[in-house]
C-alpha cells in the first residue's frame, strides 16, 4: 500500500494511499470531534443543499479515523474567487444550522491575541492596531450562519467532472461570511480587494450590507494572522519561522493601510 503524506497545519496525519480495492483515496486520522461528525451527521444533508464534500468511504470511530473520496485536482489561489466557489459558499452561509450538530467553537480572546503578538513581537504601531482590530471581532462571532471556518485555496479541490468540492471540516461552525471570504483574497489583501468581494459576494447571497462585510473580511484578515501563528507554534509545524518572517516583513504595513477602516 502506497501513501503520500498531505498533512498541512492540521494536527491530524493525512495520506493519499490505495485502498485494498485499487481505489485512491485519502486516509485522516485521528481526525477531530468536529470533523468527524461532520461527515456522518452534516455532510449529507449539505450536499443535498449543493455544498460539496469528499465522500465518506469508511469510518472508525475508535480510532477517528476517516477515509475520503479522493479530490484530483487542486485549484491556485486566483481561482478560488470565482463565482462557483462564492456561489456554494453563499448556499452554506444560507442553510440552517442545525442544534444537533457539533461545531468549531470560532472567539478571538484578548489571551490569545497577545500570545500572537508575543511570537510576532511587531512594532508597537502595528500591535496597537491589531488590538483595535481585536475590539471588534465580536461582530464576526455573533452571526449565527454556518461557516467551513477555513475555505483557504488548499481546502478546495475539483472532480474529473469539474465539479468544485471543499475539504477539510474541522472548523465547521458558526459566523459571519467573512471568515470564509477572508481566505479567499491573496495575502493580507487590500481595501479596494475587501470592497470588490463583498460587493460580488452580496450580489450572489443577497447580503443586505456589503461595506459592513468588507470590514468584517479585514477583521478576519487580522483574526486569522493569531490563529495562523498559535496554530503553528504549538503543532510545532516547519513552517513556523516561515510564517513568523512573512508576516513581520508585511503586517506592520498592512496594518497601517487599514488603520480607517474601522
Amino acid at each position: 500500500m502506497s501513501e503520500q503524506n498531505l498533512s498541512r497545519m492540521g494536527a491530524a496525519n493525512v495520506t493519499l494511499i490505495g485502498d485494498e480495492v485499487g481505489r485512491r483515496v485519502i486516509e485522516k486520522y485521528p481526525v477531530s470531534e468536529v470533523e468527524f461528525a461532520f461527515y456522518h451527521s452534516a455532510a449529507p444533508r449539505l450536499r443535498h443543499a449543493g455544498i460539496a464534500s469528499p465522500a465518506l468511504l469508511f469510518a472508525d470511530a475508535s480510532r477517528r479515523k476517516i477515509r475520503l473520496e479522493y479530490i484530483p485536482h487542486p485549484v491556485d489561489q486566483d481561482a478560488v474567487a470565482g463565482d462557483e466557489v462564492l456561489s456554494m459558499l453563499a448556499r452554506l452561509h444560507g442553510h440552517p444550522p442545525d442544534p444537533s450538530w457539533t461545531y468549531h467553537p470560532h472567539g478571538w480572546s484578548a489571551a490569545a491575541l497577545e500570545a500572537s503578538l508575543a511570537l510576532l513581537v511587531l512594532p508597537e504601531s502595528a500591535a496597537q492596531q491589531m488590538r483595535r482590530f481585536h475590539q471588534h471581532s465580536e461582530a464576526l462571532f455573533r452571526h449565527p450562519g454556518l461557516i467551513s471556518g477555513d475555505s483557504n485555496a488548499g481546502n478546495w479541490g475539483r472532480r474529473d467532472n469539474g465539479e468544485w468540492v471543499l475539504f477539510d471540516w474541522e472548523r465547521f461552525g458558526t459566523g459571519s461570511p467573512a471568515i470564509d471570504l477572508a481566505p479567499l483574497i491573496k495575502g493580507m489583501g487590500t481595501l479596494q480587494a475587501f470592497n470588490t468581494l463583498a460587493d460580488r459576494y452580496s450580489l450572489i447571497a443577497c447580503y443586505s450590507d456589503a461595506r459592513d462585510l468588507a470590514k468584517e473580511i479585514a477583521i478576519a484578515k487580522a483574526w486569522i494572522v493569531t490563529e495562523v501563528v498559535l496554530l503553528l507554534h504549538a503543532r510545532q509545524k516547519s513552517d513556523f519561522q516561515a510564517y513568523l518572517s512573512w508576516y513581520r516583513e508585511h503586517l506592520p504595513g498592512w496594518l497601517a493601510r487599514t488603520v480607517n477602516i474601522l
